[in-house]
């Protein structure tokens, strides 16, 4: 942390990165003017309630607000470097809706209400720079929720004394560079700079990541890089004794406080292993906000460690739509053909089944397009629906088919994390899965009312998720996620009857029973499945200011009930992603290098 506080070139960078195209005198004056405050780990810089209504901008360190009462206490979120705070009450004159603690040693910069005016009589742009950064938080807020600042301090601690990831960190620092992040790695003998400076004051002058290995064989290295982390990753052979191991305990890790840590679990498995088993038995007395699996010598694995480590990675997220949802791999062949990499999925109904069944399957196509094959040649599925009397036959049948699939894989197991949604019928509510059996979490999500019956666990009633949230795109925000993309399959071909009456009961009986379609009455389905998928416009544009990208893929031409099209589906879903993606303005391809732009 700094202690002398001259205008230099890093405090340039941070202000003018925070205000824009402000004269570099006008940034001079504003970080002159304003007092330096140095806060300790712990220690508020205001509190809940509190009437003050100054501005402050962090220069070094991180800050947390968190909302209390008298039941719980709620984090908010991270604020880090070059961030401003407090400044709604800038504005209001309303007392601090949250408190403020420091999380690590920091310092702000404050800005009374009196010199704010004086700055702002002489620079107007310094207003509208802070009015469009409150803007964009308050967005962030109400529709990112959990997102936070991306760290600066990683701290790796090796769990097994042992281990050596002296590979993997190379490996790390030399795909964050391919990602334009800077970073340094620093163990125990690493040479700092300039030893006169304190340890975190040579941290923060670094512009870029500063990632701290440290094992647990040296307590007070440990203890001073745990100090000054934002972010900590637990590294461990994927192998090894997944119990908790000293350094764990002596550090209190676990301990539940507002000044907690996010912390990550890296399991590191061995080039080409096969898909990972009984990944649950590390959560047991761990308390992760992510788990992320990496195998040696695989670029992919690292570049999206990269991404997820630096607050950048790419979440997909697939709407239900019953047998159109074969449109979702064709859809995502686009989207990998143009280059684009996936960190998390997520998904309902359909979108659970196929986008589940593509991270089970490590996007590897062939494997995908004969879990497809498999899924159209069954006798029996959506498309044998009569009565509701019947649908445990198609239970029975779909629960075989989904354990084929994910056999006894668990979410928590595939190689990229992914989740999907239920609804809860018990408490009329959203239920978000990412772990627990595969087949088991796809099927709550998948079974749709009078197609499938309810699926019933630990006393509670669950049913398809398109019930209750059709494109879960907010569950997506608990990731350290930049972008959203979401796929949203719509239009169908109206179903025709060849009756002029609806068949009485015991005529659908009779024809199920003699095996004689004498009836084909799509209708009931057809209505069922359309009333789980239809999107207002209000909840499209609602949608569209969640995500980066949201595709609606056209399928009007495509029967809900007819698998055979499956292939046709498919292809669907890639040409309209694709031209899409050609059609898109290069500036908003995130995804491509700059230097590709």
């Amino acid at each position: 942390m700094r202690t002398n506080f001259i205008f230099d070139d890093h405090y340039r960078r941070l202000l003018s990165n925070l205000f824009g195209e402000i004269e570099e005198n006008s940034l001079k004056q504003i970080f002159e003017s304003g007092k330096k405050i140095e806060l300790d780990s712990g220690e508020y810089l205001f509190r809940q309630g509190d009437k003050k209504n100054d501005l402050y901008i962090v220069l070094s360190g991180r800050l947390r607000a968190i909302n209390q009462d008298k039941s719980n206490t709620v984090v908010l979120g991270d604020i880090a470097e070059g961030e401003p705070v407090g400044e709604i009450a800038l504005f209001t004159d309303e007392p601090r809706m949250a408190g403020v603690v420091a999380i690590r040693k920091s310092v702000v910069l404050e800005i009374s209400k009196d010199q704010y005016h004086s700055v702002v009589s002489r620079n107007p742009g310094f207003a509208s720079a802070l009015t469009k950064f409150v803007i964009k938080r308050m967005r962030r807020n109400e529709l990112e929720k959990n997102i936070e600042s991306a760290p600066k301090n990683i701290v790796i601690l090796q769990l097994q004394k042992d281990l050596d990831i002296s590979f993997w960190t190379k490996e790390l620092k030399t795909h964050l560079a391919s990602i334009y992040i800077p970073a340094q790695i620093l163990d125990k003998e690493s040479n700092i700079g300039d030893s006169s400076k304190p340890f975190m004051e040579i941290l923060e002058s670094f512009q870029g990541l500063n990632i701290l290995v440290c094992s647990g064989k040296d307590p007070e290295w440990t203890k001073k890089c745990l100090l000054g982390a934002d972010l900590v990753i637990l590294a461990s052979d994927f192998q090894a004794d997944p119990n908790l191991y000293p350094v764990e305990i002596e550090h209190n890790l676990y301990e539940n406080s507002i000044l907690k840590r996010k912390k990550y679990l890296l399991l590191l498995h061995p080039e080409n292993a096969g898909l990972p088993e009984d990944t649950g038995r590390w959560f047991k007395d761990r308390n992760l906000s992510l788990h992320i699996h990496a195998r040696k010598n695989n670029d992919q694995d690292m570049r999206r460690l990269c991404r997820i480590i630096s607050n950048q990675a790419v979440g997909l997220v697939l709407g239900g739509s019953s047998s159109k949802g074969y449109a979702h791999i064709g859809a995502v062949k686009a989207l990998l053909e143009a280059g684009l990499e996936i960190d998390f999925v997520g998904g309902s109904s359909a979108g659970a089944l196929y986008g589940i069944s593509m991270t089970f399957s490590n996007f590897e196509f062939h494997k995908i397009d004969s879990i497809c094959g498999d899924s159209a040649s069954q006798e029996s599925g959506i498309n044998d629906y009569i009565l509701t009397y019947f649908s445990k036959n198609n239970q029975k049948k779909i629960e075989d088919f989904t354990k084929k699939i994910f056999g006894n894989s668990s979410l928590e197991d595939l190689w990229v994390n992914s989740y999907c949604v239920s609804t809860d019928m018990s408490n009329s509510e959203i239920k978000v899965h990412s772990t627990g059996l595969t087949w088991k979490k796809v099927l709550e999500s998948f079974t749709m009312p009078g197609i499938f019956p309810p699926v019933v666990i630990d006393d509670q009633i669950y049913m398809d998720g398109g019930l209750s949230e059709n494109i879960p795109i907010d569950p997506m925000y608990r990731y350290p996620v930049k972008h959203i993309i979401a796929v949203s399959l719509t239009g169908s071909e109206p179903e025709k009857v060849d009756f002029n009456t609806n068949p009485s009961v015991w005529e659908n009986i009779k024809g199920k029973f003699t095996k004689k379609k004498v009836y084909d009455n799509p209708v009931i389905t057809t209505v069922m499945v359309n009333s789980m998928t239809l999107n207002p416009r209000q909840r499209e544009e609602i949608n569209k200011s969640k995500v980066s990208l949201l595709l609606e893929i056209n399928l009007r031409a495509v029967s809900l009930l007819d698998d055979s099209q499956w292939k046709k589906v498919v292809k669907k879903g890639h040409d309209q992603t694709k031209s899409y993606l050609g059609e898109l303005p290069v500036e908003e391809k995130f995804w491509l290098k700059s230097s590709d732009k």
